[in-house]
């Protein structure tokens, strides 16, 4: 295993960055799991060492420490004491962009230990940004609902939505069932989400708040997922930005049925809000 570690750094050209705004234990951290990803190493698989790992990335002892701490920490390996450092089942998750289960809490099984909670919420005029895409005045007040979605211990997405707040009144103050907004507005408000049309993004943390509550340095790489929801009339009722760190991947499926007319043609979701084009459901 020292080898196969040393072979993956030389063989990648792996050069760590001590100028780089990314602490050095996490750049090496996210190597390593990367490493666990690429040899595809199994529950139970042995780990290597810290010496190892330093020589292999020529980094310090506490370094190379840290960084296999952190992974101890978010479930990627395990110690057992006089045997070894071994790979444990980690926090990694796939999820689909395309599905016909459109809202991601319905597609974390049971036995992920899914679970949600609410960060904030809140009623506020809404950004300009997001009057466009609802279709609303200038404005208009907007119930804003931060979420964090976890794996066991692990945060994985942070998920804020804007729906009017004229039409939904009580997601300020009430419990979502089961955590999912998605089912909370059809058993609650009778609005049935047909539609759900994503935008994926490689960006980084902006933001110290959502920094905080995925659990990694201001600047980390993320994947911003945005999203309008429609119901079944073709109206649009909730904004989404879902920030998802490490841990979690996305599933897409493509098939080719090209349009004459060019419709198939894909908007980003500022052209499409800048448009005010609607989505049909």
């Amino acid at each position: 295993m020292s080898s196969s570690l040393t072979d993956f750094a030389r063989r990648n050209r792996f050069a760590l960055s001590d100028t780089s705004s990314i602490p050095l234990y996490y750049q090496l951290y996210r190597l390593l799991e990367r490493f666990i990803f690429e040899r595809h190493l199994k529950p139970g698989d042995r780990f290597p060492a810290e010496e190892t790992i330093a020589a292999a990335f020529t980094v310090s002892r506490p370094t190379a420490n840290r960084a296999a701490r952190e992974l101890l920490r978010r479930g990627w390996l395990r110690r057992e004491r006089g045997r070894g450092t071994f790979v444990d089942s980690g926090s990694y998750v796939e999820l689909a962009i395309h599905s016909d289960e459109i809202s991601f809490s319905e597609q974390f099984r049971e036995h992920h230990r899914f679970v949600t909670r609410v960060a904030s919420r809140r009623t506020r005029p809404a950004p300009d940004e997001v009057s466009h895409a609802l279709e609303l005045a200038e404005g208009a007040p907007v119930v804003e609902l931060r979420r964090v979605r976890c794996v066991g211990d692990h945060a994985l997405l942070v998920s804020d939505a804007f729906l009017p707040a004229e039409r939904f009144p009580a997601l300020d103050v009430e419990e979502l069932i089961d955590g999912s907004l998605f089912s909370t507005l059809r058993k609650r408000h009778g609005a049935t989400v047909a539609l759900c049309e994503r935008w994926l993004e490689a960006s980084e943390v902006l933001s110290q708040d959502v920094a905080d509550l995925l659990q990694v340095p201001l600047l980390a790489p993320i994947l911003l997922i945005r999203a309008l929801v429609y119901d079944a009339e073709g109206d649009p009722i909730a904004c989404t930005a879902t920030y998802a760190r490490e841990g979690i991947s996305f599933r897409a499926t493509a098939h080719s049925h090209p349009e004459e007319d060019g419709s198939d043609i894909a908007k980003t979701f500022t052209e499409t809000v800048e448009g005010e084009e609607r989505i049909p459901a």
